[in-house]
């Protein structure tokens, strides 16, 4: 009996199709993006993907559905109730950095199809984003209580300030250090806005 072959078959097909959609689409968008293009990083043909997935539609939903619960994932076990708010706040933050930091195609995808206003993009996104947005602001919102520090915050606004700024940074390439520089403020916008 031979010994089977070590390939990039090693890595289930639909995990495959996953992680090239997901840099497919973070380059060009879900117009752009072509299932031929996915399929052949998959090291599959079209037909095949198309058996996992049945259209570009259902791909992207199971691809965004896939990199929010990563996301969240993450997040989960820092949201501990009547834990000191301070610390876990910059722990949330920091957590959601390391994702993007992580997960470079993660900010690209959202970043873009946020301005791509053609549908199903933005019902398909917002399925994504908004379950793990509600998350966050309900655990700040229980957690910072009665805060002198941060009444009156509104803490959707400053979770999109945070997560914008981040997720434009991993997107920024070459431009990051020009923009941004090379000092890491997280912390410090994390205590700006929340504390």
């Amino acid at each position: 009996m031979g010994r089977p072959r070590s390939d990039s078959h090693a890595v289930p097909t639909t995990e495959r199709i996953l992680n090239s959609a997901e840099r497919i689409f973070s380059e060009n968008g879900y117009a752009g993006a072509r299932l031929a293009d996915i399929a052949a990083e998959a090291a599959i043909r079209r037909p095949s993907l198309l058996y996992h997935f049945e259209s570009k539609e259902v791909l992207y939903e199971a691809m965004v559905h896939r990199l929010f619960q990563r996301l969240m994932e993450s997040l989960a076990g820092l949201m501990i109730p009547d834990a000191e708010f301070e610390v876990q706040i910059i722990e949330l933050g920091l957590a959601f950095s390391q994702f993007a930091e992580d997960n470079p195609a993660f900010g690209r995808i959202v970043i873009r199809d946020i301005v791509d206003h053609r549908d199903p993009v933005p019902a398909l996104l917002a399925n994504g984003v908004v379950p793990v947005l509600d998350s966050v602001c309900e655990y700040i919102e229980t957690q910072q209580g009665s805060s002198s520090k941060s009444e009156g915050l509104p803490v959707r606004a400053a979770v999109l300030q945070f997560c914008t700024d981040t997720l434009v940074q991993t997107s920024a390439g070459p431009l990051r250090k020009v923009l941004w520089g090379t000092e890491n403020h997280t912390k410090t916008l994390l205590r700006r806005l929340f504390l």
